[in-house]
């Protein structure tokens, strides 16, 4: 039998996804901003949640990324890279659940591995670990710090972007997703060397199946910024159920949204894929030459 206060917990969640969705742009909050970045929400099935933190390196000549994962969905254990994940509540602000990630460092891609750890959510800090090395997860907007054991140190502050943070999100009941980004700078020492780049922090609340869709972000080297969004019907289908596109131009302070995009993506084989993806909004129109994907 459900509990009282796992209902109200749920009906919360709901809430949560509804009031991100209705915002769609960078009016959010710092208060909820880190409200959403440092909470455990209640899951009904299919629900889930992760913390996603990318990064890229533009101080040198040979392009440094990493990129690290926490991830919990409702359901006692689930299949995580052909492993199997135990997931487990371990009392308030504590769970056990996956983390995952990489670097690459300009040569060859570093897997950090893939973790059945146990995430814990402080006073604006999550603490967790992946293969053995402590995560911790600090600050709160717009200044942060990453620390991965002796491998990632790094400090994440403001940043003189078009649009520093926003939320977002997809509500149709009973599904839904909702997130919180931020867009920062970030400095400090990435496996040994000198790390100075972006830093982009999200976390994301959803209600759904294990849909296929596409996501991208492509980071210019005059500061400007695009993102793209597609939920599809089905892994090969054309069909979306929501699609999104900003652009953001750095030099002009320009924020330009495709509100009703006519996306299309495709995927050119070869040795190296490529992603193509054209749109059209009225008189807006992109069309790029093609996304490298290794």
């Amino acid at each position: 039998m459900i509990s009282i206060s796992r209902i109200k917990g749920i009906w919360g969640t709901y809430g949560l996804v509804r009031k991100l969705s209705a915002i769609n742009g960078p009016n959010v909050s710092k208060t909820l901003l880190d409200r959403v970045m440092y909470n455990f929400e209640t899951l009904p099935p299919l629900g889930k949640e992760y913390w996603w933190f990318l990064f890229f390196c533009q101080n040198g000549e040979k392009p440094i990324q990493l990129m690290l994962l926490l991830f919990r969905k409702h359901g006692k254990k689930m299949l995580f890279n052909d492993k199997e994940m135990v997931l487990r509540n371990l009392g308030k602000n504590k769970f056990q659940a996956v983390t995952a990630g990489w670097v690459y460092d300009g040569k060859r891609l570093r897997d950090l591995g893939d973790t059945n750890a146990i995430i814990e959510i402080q006073k604006k800090r999550i603490v967790s670990e992946i293969s053995g090395q402590k995560i911790t997860f600090s600050g709160g907007f717009p200044d942060y710090r990453l620390k991965v054991g002796d491998t990632i140190d790094l400090n994440i502050k403001k940043a003189n972007y078009v649009e520093d943070k926003d939320a977002c999100g997809v509500f149709i009941p009973p599904f839904g997703m909702g997130w919180v980004d931020v867009f920062s700078d970030a400095e400090g020492i990435v496996l040994g060397e000198k790390f100075k780049g972006t830093a982009h922090l999200q976390k994301v609340v959803g209600i759904t199946t294990f849909g296929s869709l596409h996501w991208g972000r492509v980071f210019f080297q005059d500061g400007s910024s695009t993102s793209f969004f597609c939920l599809k019907t089905g892994k090969e289908s054309k069909r979306y159920f929501h699609r999104s596109l900003t652009f953001h131009d750095y030099r002009r302070k320009k924020i330009i949204e495709f509100r009703k995009p006519e996306l299309e993506i495709s995927k050119k084989e070869g040795k190296t894929p490529i992603w193509v993806v054209e749109g059209q909004d009225d008189d807006k129109k992109l069309d790029s030459p093609g996304i490298l994907c290794n």
